[in-house]
């Protein structure tokens, strides 16, 4: 046996303990790589230990891991294509957990998105056509209100044919008519309103947008309703610094007036801190008179504006990797339609808007959590006066209340080297409630009714064939139900169609939509790559037409209680191919096949609604399907660093291949309203000592006004010009021009465009 009080014996052991230890005294390292400047993780970085050989990549959480360390000192490099190369010593004594920082050094790492999958991914690698608008290309076009932005983007269409005065927007894309065919998000939650499917463009300025993502094709696999063209998300600018911000004054044709001011900041102590933004807008104009000079009477009067907003965010940030905010947006405005009788300030609309939202994102190692809840609340008045074809005054007042409240909940996880897994549960509930007073009259219409949507998605995607090959898979269920839907008419008269009092109640209805989607993208080289995608989407049907009957411009509409959603199939392939990373050019091609699409419908009836003759009655119906057949091209071509060209076209062939509705009016063979056969759009922004210059030309083709294809609207073509100066160290002038060479249009309900319209402002920037 040992003698352990043997001093030689002893001194063995402990010895021999103490090399024991050292050998299975074993660490790791792990961590999180983000971008410097966005805090997005990165995907794909090469995290290396040089003097052990031995290394680790990044997921898509920006995870990396290394394991089975002996303790020393070594030399950690990180390196990822366009990001500078970083190297630092590291001790591995003990277990380490890192957060790395990354900054960008090409434009080609600008290509960062979160929309196309809700988890942030290189634009290169997904199989799908997307546009990105940058902060530094915001801050240079000449934008009037956000939507103007979307010029740029390929295959968009922009409809705003009465400028700043316009009552709203309408945006559309890959030849579908309609803007509630498109998904808008702000920060990742939908402005879409359930009742209607609209949004308002005036929510928001360019000067907060800190960039815009663009998904083209049906995206209903991962969000739902209304991506049926594709999803837009404006995203706005967070605080980077302890305060910085705007203050601006603009003056401009009109007699129009702009202030706004916008601050925030941070408290930031080891990346862990409170932020915070304040701000406000105001804008004010005279106007025009719309109606063309011909048809013009006493009763055309200008189209003025008022219109205002304040915006505050509130947020904590614990660390780099989990923060928690709450933003709260408030709209309000007063625009004038145009048409003047006897009342003080004629016809006028105007909406008052409440957006709230409050959302926390998290990472945890492998794992990332994304959860917003929102609630959104809009009340629109309108305040309607003219004299009819009979030389009758009729004043009417509508009051509609639209509300929407939801939870996004996304959980997003790495498995291996080869998959990053994403499910999710969406929820969304509408509301309705409109009235119409007639105030020439006794007639009164109420209109309710509740939507609420409950989904869940899963999404796969695939890195195959050594990265060469990305596949993206999903499926998403949505259970949507239509409730508590009523309409009222209480003493009615001939003015409204209706033979008699009335009280109708709707039965509950509900609908089950599957939504998949597969797409693929192969990197045939280092500058070359090709992709593939089929997916689907839809759009359901209105609160509006679920319940509402009233008079139209037609006729009179009678509610459908049984309508259901739009669908559409789409397969898309394109390409993309750069060099030097100077020049990308990005084709693409798609088919689209549409079903159960919704037109009103004539049902035979006619109504005594107050004019000379019965009118007839007509119901929304699922009626047609559709086909698409179309092709975009996008180009940009970065001359110098501060140079950039970019052009863009888009051709869309929408037809109606089959019409099942009764009667003599067969819409077969006709093509889709609204939708320019053609968009074109060039470009050019120099950055220079003397000043900064963003020009661009816009062409929109020929339209058909109605379904019936009787009436054509006019192509017509805008140059719009930005000129920027700073001077001083804190001072910018910018100089706007809408429409350079006053190339005045009609749009399609017979409206004059406002012609050539300057803005001259005057901004003060806090660094």
């Amino acid at each position: 046996m040992f003698n352990f009080s043997n001093p030689i014996i002893g001194l063995f052991f402990l010895c021999l303990m103490g090399f024991i230890s050292q050998t299975y005294a074993q660490s790791e390292i792990n961590g999180v790589v983000q971008d410097k400047n966005s805090l997005i993780p990165i995907n794909g970085v090469n995290v290396y230990l040089n003097e052990k050989k031995t290394g680790a990549s990044s997921n898509k959480a920006g995870f990396f891991q290394i394991k089975n360390l002996t303790p020393g000192i070594y030399q950690l490099s990180i390196s990822h294509i366009g990001y500078t190369d970083t190297i630092f010593q590291i001790n591995t004594t003990e277990s380490q957990h890192l957060t790395i920082f990354l900054s960008p050094d090409s434009i080609e790492m600008a290509s960062v998105v979160v929309t196309a999958t809700r988890t942030p991914t290189r634009m290169e690698d997904i199989p799908q056509r997307i546009s990105k608008i940058e902060k530094e290309t915001i801050e240079g076009y000449p934008a009037t209100n956000t939507d103007n932005l979307l010029r740029m983007v390929p295959g968009i269409n922009v409809n705003r044919s009465s400028g700043i005065f316009s009552r709203n927007s309408s945006v559309t894309m890959r030849g579908m008519p309609g803007a509630s065919r498109s998904l808008i998000l702000l920060d990742g939650v939908p402005l879409n309103k359930t009742a209607g499917g609209t949004i308002n463009w005036h929510l928001i300025t360019p000067d907060e947008i800190d960039r815009i993502e663009v998904v083209k094709g049906p995206g209903s696999a991962l969000y739902g309703n209304n991506a049926m063209s594709g999803v837009i998300n404006i995203i706005t600018r967070k605080p980077q610094k302890k305060i910085q911000g705007i203050v601006s004054a603009g003056f401009g044709t009109y007699n129009t007036f702009k202030g706004q001011a916008i601050l925030n900041g941070n408290r930031f102590e080891n990346l862990k801190g409170i932020y915070w933004k304040l701000g406000g807008f105001y804008r004010q104009g005279d106007g025009y008179i719309i109606e063309p000079e011909d048809t013009r009477d006493s009763l055309n009067v200008n189209v003025y504006l008022k219109e205002g907003n304040l915006n505050g965010l509130l947020g904590y940030q614990f660390g780099p990797e989990q923060k928690l905010e709450i933003d709260y947006r408030f709209y309000k405005d007063k625009r004038g339609n145009g048409v003047k009788v006897f009342e003080k300030d004629g016809g006028y609309e105007n909406f008052t808007d409440h957006n709230l939202r409050a959302g926390f994102e998290g990472y945890f190692k492998r794992t990332k959590i994304n959860i917003n809840a929102f609630y959104f609340n809009e009340n629109y008045y309108r305040q309607n006066e003219n004299i009819n074809n009979s030389g009758e005054y009729k004043l009417v007042d509508t009051e509609t209340e639209k509300e929407d409240m939801g939870l996004w909940m996304t959980l997003s996880r790495s498995f291996g080297k080869k998959h990053f897994f994403s499910a999710g549960i969406d929820i969304k509930n509408g509301i309705l409630d409109n009235q119409e007073i007639y105030r020439t009259s006794t007639d009164e219409l109420y209109t309710d009714g509740n939507l609420i949507f409950t989904a869940l998605y899963l999404q796969d995607e695939m890195n195959l064939a050594a990265e060469k090959l990305k596949l993206i898979a999903g499926l998403r269920f949505d259970y949507a139900m239509y409730y508590n839907g009523h309409f009222e008419i209480k003493n009615p008269t001939s003015k409204t169609g209706f033979p008699e009092s009335a009280l109708i109640s709707y039965p509950q209805a509900g609908w089950l939509q599957v939504s998949p989607k597969l797409a693929l993208k192969y990197f045939l080289s280092k500058s070359l790559n090709a992709f593939i995608s089929a997916s689907t989407g839809f759009m359901p049907p209105k609160l509006d037409d679920l319940a509402g009957s009233r008079k139209i411009r037609r006729g009179f509409k009678i509610a459908n209680p049984e309508l259901l959603p739009e669908n559409i199939t789409s397969v898309e392939l394109g390409f993309d191919y750069s060099l030097a990373d100077k020049l990308f050019i990005k084709p693409s091609g798609y088919f689209s096949r549409g079903d159960d699409f919704q037109y009103l419908v004539a049902t035979g009836d006619y109504v005594d609604a107050g004019s000379d003759d019965p009118v007839p009655v007509y119901q929304r119906q699922n009626v047609s399907k559709v086909e698409i057949i179309g092709t975009e091209l996008g180009l940009e071509y970065y001359i110098t660093q501060k140079t950039k060209f970019t052009g863009s076209y888009a051709y869309n062939y929408s037809t109606i291949i089959e019409y099942n509705a009764p009667g003599d009016q067969n819409l077969t063979g006709k093509y889709l309203s609204e939708v320019p056969t053609n968009l074109v759009f060039l470009g050019l922004q120099w950055k220079n000592k003397i000043v900064d210059f963003f020009i661009d030309f816009t062409y929109t083709d020929d339209q058909w006004y109605d379904e019936f294809n009787t009436i054509i609207v006019d192509g017509y073509s805008l140059m719009n010009l930005r000129l920027s100066k700073n001077i001083l160290k804190n001072l910018q002038l910018v100089l706007d021009i809408q429409d350079l060479f006053n190339e005045q249009y009609l749009d399609r309900k017979g409206y004059l465009s406002p012609g050539r319209f300057f803005m001259f402002e005057i901004k003060y920037l806090i660094n």
